[in-house]
């Protein structure tokens, strides 16, 4: 039992199951997860998702959370051995490239090309951060390819600057046309129509 909580199967896990669980056995799926924790959904998305030939999983996280109070709480160095841990066998097999930086310097050391099936952002909760890595996001997303994002519903108790809603909404309104909402409700799905 993990000292952490498995905020994955608290919620995110039905999602992942309806909109991924079909393309299990696919070749040369290539996904990326802004936020890996303990690596929950990365360790779900390895063993009943990116199960074909050729199939990647990249990895980002700075491992030094946020200024969310739980996050106080935690050993940062820890949570990342955690995950460390867990992701061993598939980094050394080369299924999991693990990228310890911000979401912002990840994209910017990217070819901005399309390259991604599917996308999970649950890095930053703050509007700002969100949006940030939406616009990042889409520009790396193959056409048909998912974009999810969690903690939809989330509240900091903040203001709405400081909760991931504000920015999915924008998100909504400015790509519409461009991304066809699939799901909403405690998570964020769409696909990239253009």
């Amino acid at each position: 039992m993990s000292r952490y909580p498995n905020w994955f199967a608290m919620g995110a896990i039905h999602y992942f199951e309806h909109h991924l669980r079909p393309l299990a056995g696919t070749p040369d799926l290539r996904f990326l997860q802004i936020g890996a924790f303990t690596g929950d959904a990365s360790a779900w998305l390895l063993d009943n998702v990116l199960t074909g030939d050729g199939c990647e999983l990249v990895d980002v996280d700075t491992w030094g959370g946020s200024d969310e109070p739980i996050h106080k709480t935690f050993d940062w160095a820890d949570v990342e051995r955690v995950y460390r841990d867990r992701t061993q066998k598939a980094r050394i097999a080369g299924r999991v490239e693990t990228r310890k930086t911000t979401s912002v310097d990840y994209f910017d050391s990217m070819v901005p090309q399309p390259q991604f099936d599917f996308i999970y952002i649950d890095g930053g909760h703050t509007a700002f951060d969100v949006l940030n890595d939406a616009v990042n996001a889409y520009r790396s997303l193959v056409v048909g390819g998912l974009l999810a994002f969690d903690d939809y519903t989330w509240q900091s108790g903040k203001g709405d600057p400081h909760d991931p809603k504000l920015a999915i909404d924008a998100v909504r309104a400015v790509y519409a046309g461009r991304l066809e909402l699939l799901t909403l409700g405690g998570q964020a799905w769409f696909r990239r129509v253009v």
